[in-house]
Parts: C-alpha cells; structure tokens; sequence
C-alpha cells in the first residue's frame, strides 16, 4: 500500500549480554502495529514479536550472549506490510559465573567458575592483595579451562580475584571474590639454654603478621598439655622460656602462630631438660682413712649417682650410688691427704652438673691467722679449713693492754671473717680456737695494729667562682699535721701542711664552675691516715635580663641571657599566690620558654637558675600577670519569634561581670551587664524573622577580655492567630505557659489556656488541674460552664470552651496523674463533648496508658452537677461524691471530686490505678489535635532540609 512506508530511525539503545534496546522513528499516519524479528547469523532460531503501533521502542530478552543478531522492524495495516528496516547488533559476551575459592593455604589457593555461554577468546583472572600493595598479577587462560591453582601467595593476606572472559577487544563484566589466606607457622624451631626446670625457645617468625604465637607443650607420656601465649618479638625471631618442667625429662612442643581469630597448624620439636644436680654436698665426718660425704638428692628422675675422689698426687677415683641414697663414707684413703670430691646425677647418657667439695684425712688444724685490708677501725681475717670440720669456731680479739676481750662465735664452716669498729692506733691480739663436740684445739694468736684515724666530716662553705672554704673534725689518734691536696678534673695536684690544731682551710685562686677533688689527711712521722676526700664545684654565674613577653590568658614567652659557662640546662620555678607549682627544666641551649595552661587574671613570679653538671648559679626572679581570659562557647538556643537563650561557658579566672552587646541587621544595638555568677540569659523583646550578632566579654577592673560571638536568626509565625497549643508550638512557642488561642482562627473567640509544650511531644491545652486543694470543685452547672481557677494553678477551662475546641477537628486526651514518684497515665485517640442542649456528652476513642482504663465506662454521658442531675443512678451522683462529672450509676473515675479525700469514692478517683479509697494528689486533662505527630514531623523534616 502507499502508506506504508519503510521504518526509519532504527536503532539500539541499550545492549547487555542476553538483551537488546531497539528504538525506531513514528508514523504520523495510522496503521494497525509493528512487528519486530531477531534472526541469529546462523539463522538457527530467531525471536519476532508484534507490537501495537503506538510503541516505538522494544527491549528484547532471551538472546545468547555473544550473538549477531539481524533486527528487522515492519509496519502492518489490515494484511499489508511496509518494506522492512533492518540493523545488525551483536549481544555482549557474558563473563564467568559461580566463582568459587577453595583449598585455602597459607601460599595456595585454587580457583573454579562456571564458564561463559558465549566463545569466548581467553579467561582473564586477576588477583592482587585487597589493599592494592604490589600490584595485580593477571593469567591469560584458553578455554574451556574453568579452573586454576594461585600459587605463592602471602600467608595471612586479604587477596581479591576476578575472573572475566575476552573476544576480540570485548571484555565482560568480571566475576569477584575474595578470600584470605592461611597464616603460616614459625619455622627453624630451636633449644636454647636448657637446665633441669627450664627450656629456652626461639623460632623465626612467621610471615604473616601474627601478634602472638600459642605455645603448647607436654611431657611425651603426659595426658595433660600446657598452654602459654607468647607475644610476637619485633625483629626476625621470638623467644620463650619454658619454666616449672620436670628434669630429664623430654618434652613435646607445639607452636602455632595467632592473628586475629587466625590459628596458624603447629610447628613441633621435642626437647629434653637437663637432670638436676645433686645439691649442698658436706663432709660430714673423716679418720685418717675415710670421709664420710652427705648430699640433698636430685628432684627429677636419674639411674644412680657418680661420685669422683681425687687426691693431691692426682689418680682419680670413681663409685657409683644408688638414686635413692644421700650419704656415702669413702674408706681406705690415703691418711693426711687433702681429696678433690665431686658428684653428679646420670640417667643414661644424660649427665647433670657436678657437686663438688675439698675433704681431708685426718686431722688438720687451724695453722695461722691471716690478716688484710687493714685500716683505722677494722680488719679481715682468713684462716685455712680444720680438719675433721669443727662444729663452731670462738674468736676472741681485745687491744693488748687492756683485760677484757670480745668474743664472736662462728659456724664451723666459716673461713673469714671481718673485725670492725676498732680503735684507731691501738695494738689488737687475735685468737681463733676450733670446738669438736667437747673438745676444743688449741687458739691460734695473731696480733696486728690499727692506723691513725683520717679526719671526719669533711665538707665545703662559702663557695665562690674563686674560692671555697674546707672544713673537718679532728681526727682521735695522736697525728703531728694535716696534709689537704686538692686537683681540678685536669689539672695538677696542689697540696700543703695545715697546723694539727686548725679544722679548716681557705682554698684560693681557683677556677669558676670547676669540679675539684679535695682530700685532707693525718700524719704521724711517716705513717699517714686514710684520706678523707670530697668533690665540690666552684659557682657559676647566673643569666641575665629574665623577661615576659607575649602575654596572654593562659600563657606568656619567658626570654633570658645566658651565663658566660656553658650551660646544660635551665630550673624554672613557677610560683602563684605564695604557692611553689610546677619546676620547669629547659635544655641549656635555648635562651627561651614558652609558659602554657597558666590561671588567667594571675600574677606569678617565675625564678629561675642555671645548673652544669652539679653546679648551680643564683636565682633571678620575675613577676608577670597573666591577662583575663574570655568566656567560651556562646551559644544560641530556645531561639523563638521574639527571644533566645544565650549560654556560655564562664572563664576560668575571677571576674566582676559580663558585658554582653547585641546588634541586629537594621543597626539596632544594646549593651547589657550581666553578672559574675550567671552563665545564660535570656534576650527578650527581639524582632521576628531578624538577624542578631551577639559579642561577650569578661570584665575585672578596668580589663576586659578578649571578645567571644554567635549569630542566629529570629522566627516567624507558621501560624497568624493560632486555634490551639500545637499551632503555638509550630511557631515556636516551645515553653509551658498561658497562651492566648483563637477558636477556629476567629480574633472575636480569643480564649486563654494553659499550654503543655513538653509531655509527648507537647501541643496540649490543659484543661484542669488538681494539685492542692486551693480551689473548690464542688460548684453548680453554671460554673463548669464557662470555667473557674487560676490557669497556673489549679481551674477547669469550662464545657462551652472544651465543647468549641474540640468541634475544630478531631482531637486526642491524655490525662496525667502523679503521686509522689509514682506515674500514670492515660491516652484515648478520640475526645470530644457536645453542645449545651446535648448536655455536653462525652465521646472518647480506644485506650492506651498505663494507668488502666476507668473513663470508657463514662463513654456516652452528659455532664452532671450538683444542681442538674443527669446521671442514670437512683441518688444525684454529684451531690453524693462532692464533684461534678459524666456520671452514670455513679463513676468508675471522679477526678472533679473532694481534695484529699480517702473515704469510699468521695475524692480524686482512678479506680483502676489506685482504687476507690485513694484521693490522687496531682491530674492533668489535657488534649491536643489528633494529627500533631504527623504535623509536628512534617515540620521537623522541613526546617532539616
């Protein structure tokens, strides 16, 4: 037909692995649809599809990936068809699928995927560590291969994998995985010291970066393991020592590297202790031919001991014991001979240490007193062993002259001993006897004489950079002079006699801030004393021109001259209000110190000293005052139509008060004085929808601080004459109070209520209150009409008015009671009253709380006093129970009724929350629109964005 022209415009959008976008141009004439082929190259198969003729795109599914396609689009009317427009496309290859990591070592892993369904040239895997440290490695592998070993991977390493297919120039879309290797085990497991308790591990560290290894270990027929965690070493190896183990004993070990929630598989060694030694051998005993030996027994298990005897002409001999033995007598030793004698423990090849000891046979006496380290109070003496060994020894020692000896009593086994507290140049006679049992040997004598006592108390004064004074006590022998010399560190040595009668002794023309070394001694002909000797420094001189700089609140530069010694470091000494605090040190080479967390408005005095080695110089002093340091952190908040609170946190130093200034985007400004002690105020009276640049500053005197500001921005009004609380709190009335509402926006119904702007969200007009009895409730018909109280204390807001507010739309009740700690509450998501002529009926929806519900009994009622009786029951329900209410027959809740009153249903009644006998101290009713949740968040959400 001539209106059927060829499609044109043909076209593909989008092409993935199994689909395929056409897009081709309109017809402006009308004709019956469109029908659409996808024949493959190989014209095996092919998909044709008829559309309607308003379509002119189409998204092929179903296509194998990797195809040409040949895309035909005809347009059909009754039973003609236009010419077909044709384009080829070619389907993307698809990738690998269903990749799989398994096998997972410390350097190994082995990969498998699903191959593509597309011919595909090659695979492209690539991995890499996940963190991209080193590189990716990239395989070029032929299919069909679906698998592949990754080798030489790090231990303990994220690595990350895709595996992609490629024809030609086309890559697909890559499979991912990832997968985390092993973590490998220490290797070169190694016994360092052994000893019968303890073994001495090391091992090279793993190369995963384990934190720690897990040590395991026990004895090769132990049912029991040991565990130990042992914290990676830095460097190439970790040791641990193994301790509390059995001697000669072999040991099984484990060692595991730990990272993480990681185990690496055990490295293992065996290791054997070494036996433990037999201890404190002692001749017990010995005859001109024997010994008699005692030892303690090894702990750990051995075969037998070996015991070696060597005498002084040097043939060895040897004896083996039983283990269970601890004492042997070596018979037909060669008599007077001095023997060698040792003793390990054995266990097989195993050897412990040896025991050893010098015995002799027969009987061997103390020969001679030895005498050494002579000086004016004290001696050493030494003395050879006496055979056999004596149970104790006495020695007795006394100047020669004098009568009455002191005495020590020595183990038998001692060998020397030291004699002090001696006087000075005085002849001492010495005796040492042996006591065997009751027998004691005859004394060895010896006499030695104490030298000339050295002068005491040495000690310097009146130190200056040229010169000291040296002072001493006499010393108590009889001497003919002192000798003092005295050296500086490098320098020659200077010395002279000083009269016996003087005790001290000016040094001159020395050098400033030298160490010197200063010894006085006494001498008698030519004996001399020991030295009495000191070091002492001459001073050094003090740095110059101390001053502070920089001032500020909490810090201030100090800056000096140097001394002309060089100096290793300066003493700062802070002091505030006659209280030392915090010594400062600073390195020698610098000539300034910058002070930090000072008290601000402070005076301090700063001294300071310069020190070398342990020399001092003089101190020099400073006094600077720190500056007054402003308040922090001014904030706006509670920012309203017409105010906001300003808060701040107060400076740490003392102040007289604030200064706070204000100025808006029109020019306006004010200045307040606010006091010391307050931290917040509340800006009043601003303008709405305006700009505010609020400054403060501390103020002392006549200082002030530095200055601290915030900006903020006043709100408008959402809502010009608000119809209830929740109107007032959406425009930013967020504190509780008295507000004037507008009943349905009308200026002609203006009604006062008091507002709860917190409780749930807040938007609530309180509509009574009970809370301590000031107002009477027991009132006729016409005050519950139009309302009685005092909005801030207790009142009722009158039926005509909660009839008006809450014909404005639907409305919810909450009702809050209270009783000391203890809570409740009430919530009905309907709540309404009617009209006068109804007799202002109660409607309320279903109950939430926790409170129980008590008021649905009173659903349906209208409202009864004292003076109009409306209720069902046979009495006037408000005349009985001294309230007013929507009773029935009578009342399930009486919260109108007496104050305080505990008799049966006469007062303040929530009979499932405390019953008919308990008159509840605090109630609130309270209601607010049904939507304000939804309102309230809606509105949160805007001024978010």
């Amino acid at each position: 037909l001539p209106d059927l022209a060829t499609p044109q415009g043909l076209k593909f959008k989008t092409i993935t692995e199994t689909t395929a976008e056409v897009q081709w141009e309109p017809f402006s004439f009308p004709f019956d649809g469109w029908e659409i082929s996808f024949i493959p190259k190989n014209n095996e198969g092919g998909v044709i599809a008829q559309l309607p003729s308003t379509v002119t795109t189409f998204n092929q599914t179903g296509l194998k990936p990797g195809e040409e396609y040949t895309v035909t689009v005809v347009a059909l009317k009754e039973q003609a068809r236009s010419p077909p427009t044709s384009n080829s496309v070619s389907t993307l290859i698809d990738g690998p699928t269903q990749i799989l990591v398994r096998d997972v070592s410390d350097t190994v892993a082995f990969v498998e995927w699903s191959p593509p369904r597309a011919k595909v040239d090659a695979i492209l895997l690539k991995y890499g560590l996940a963190d991209g440290e080193g590189g990716r490695t990239t395989f070029r592998l032929q299919p069909p291969l679906s698998q592949y070993s990754l080798q030489a991977l790090r231990p303990g390493a994220r690595y990350h994998l895709t595996v992609s297919a490629l024809r030609g120039a086309s890559e697909s879309r890559p499979a991912f995985a990832q997968f985390t290797t092993e973590i490998d085990a220490p290797k070169n497991l190694r016994v360092g010291l052994r000893t019968p308790a303890s073994l001495e591990l090391a091992w090279d560290n793993s190369e995963a970066e384990a934190h720690s290894y897990r040590v395991v270990y026990s004895t090769l027929a132990g049912e029991h393991y040991h565990e130990v965690l042992v914290p990676r070493d830095t460097g190439p190896t970790t040791r641990a020592t193994l301790a509390d183990l059995v001697p000669g004993t072999e040991y099984g070990i484990g060692i595991s590297a730990v990272m993480d929630s990681q185990q690496s598989v055990p490295a293992t060694m065996n290791a054997r202790t070494e036996l433990d030694s037999p201890r404190d051998l002692l001749v017990t005993a010995s005859t001109e031919t024997s010994i008699s030996l005692a030892w303690t027994k090894a702990t750990g298990p051995i075969d037998h001991y070996r015991i070696t005897f060597t005498p002084a002409s040097g043939m060895a001999s040897e004896v083996t014991v039983s283990q269970d033995e601890s004492q042997l007598t070596l018979s037909e030793l060669e008599p007077g001979t001095e023997y060698t004698i040792s003793i390990v423990a054995e266990r097989g090849r195993q050897q412990s240490l040896e025991a050893t000891v010098d015995a002799f046979t027969g009987v061997r006496p103390i020969s001679q007193l030895h005498f050494s380290q002579l000086t004016s109070s004290s001696v050493n003496v030494t003395w050879s062993d006496p055979s056999p060994p004596a149970d104790h020894l006495i020695l007795t020692y006394s100047p020669r002259d004098e009568e009455q000896a002191q005495q020590v009593t020595l183990d038998g086994t001692c060998r020397h001993t030291s004699l002090t507290g001696l006087q000075p140049s005085t002849e001492y006679l010495v005796s040492l006897v042996a006591v065997h049992g009751t027998i004691s040997s005859e004394p060895v004598v010896g006499s030695i004489t104490t030298g000339i006592d050295a002068p005491k108390d040495l000690r310097v004064g009146n130190v200056t950079q040229e010169s000291m004074m040296v002072y001493w006590s006499a010393p108590i022998a009889a001497f003919d002079h002192y000798r003092i010399s005295y050296r500086a560190a490098e320098g020659r040595t200077d010395s002279m006699a000083i009269p016996r009668d003087d005790t001290q002794y000016t040094l001159q023309d020395l050098q400033p801030a030298t160490k010197y070394e200063i010894g006085v001694k006494s001498v008698r002909g030519r004996e001399e004393s020991e030295l009495a000797s000191i070091t002492a420094y001459t001073a050094m001189d003090v740095p110059l021109g101390v001053t502070a700089t920089n001032i500020t609140p909490t810090e201030a530069l100090l800056q000096w001259n140097p001394p002309l010694l060089e100096v290793e470091s300066y003493v700062l000494i802070l002091t505030c209000r006659a209280v030392a605090g915090e010594t400062i040190l600073v390195d020698g080479d610098n000539q300034e110190y910058q002070l930090t967390n000072l008290l601000p408005s402070t005076t301090y005095t700063v001294s300071m000293y310069a020190t070398s080695g342990p020399l001092t110089s003089q101190t020099i002093s400073t006094n600077l005052y720190t500056l007054l340091d402003p308040p922090t952190n001014l904030t706006a908040s509670e920012v309203t139509r017409r105010s906001a609170l300003l808060s701040w946190v107060p400076p740490m130093g003392e102040i007289e008060n604030y200064v706070m200034t204000y100025r808006s985007t029109d020019g306006s400004r004010k200045e307040l004085i606010v006091d010391a002690e307050d931290t917040w105020i509340r800006l009043e009276g601003l303008s709405e929808t305006t700009e505010y640049t609020v400054h403060l500053q501390a103020a002392q005197n006549a200082m002030r601080s530095g200055l601290i500001s915030t900006t903020f921005t006043t709100g408008g009004r959402v809502f010009a004459n608000p119809q209830d609380c929740t109107q007032h709190l959406m425009n930013g009335d967020t504190l509780s109070g008295v507000y004037t509402i507008s009943i349905n926006g009308d200026l002609g119904q203006r009604v006062p209520v008091y507002c709860d702007m917190t409780t749930d969200g807040g938007g609530w007009i309180v509509f009574q209150r009970r809370q301590n009895g000031l107002t009477d409730f027991f009132r006729k018909w016409a005050d519950y009409r139009v309302g009685f109280g005092n909005l801030e204390d207790e009142f009722w807001l009158g039926l005509d008015n909660i009839h008006k507010i809450t014909s404005q739309g639907r409305y919810e009740l909450r009702i809050d009671m209270r009783d000391g700690q203890e809570a409740a509450y009430a919530y009905y998501d309907k709540f309404s009253i009617g009209d006068s002529r109804s007799l202002y009926k109660l409607r309320i929806g279903d109950y939430n709380g926790t409170s129980g519900d008590s008021l649905t009994y009173h659903q349906g009622r209208p409202f009864s006093t004292k003076d109009r009786d409306n209720d069902v029951a046979v009495t006037n329900c408000a005349m009985s129970y001294k309230g007013a209410w929507w009773y029935k027959n009578c009342h399930r809740t009486n919260l109108n009724g007496k104050y305080g009153e505990s008799r049966h249903s006469q007062g303040i009644n929530w009979y499932h929350w405390k019953g008919h006998e308990f008159s509840i101290p605090f109630v609130e009713m309270k209601m607010r629109p049904y939507n304000h949740r939804n309102i309230s968040g809606r509105k949160r959400r805007s001024l978010q964005l």
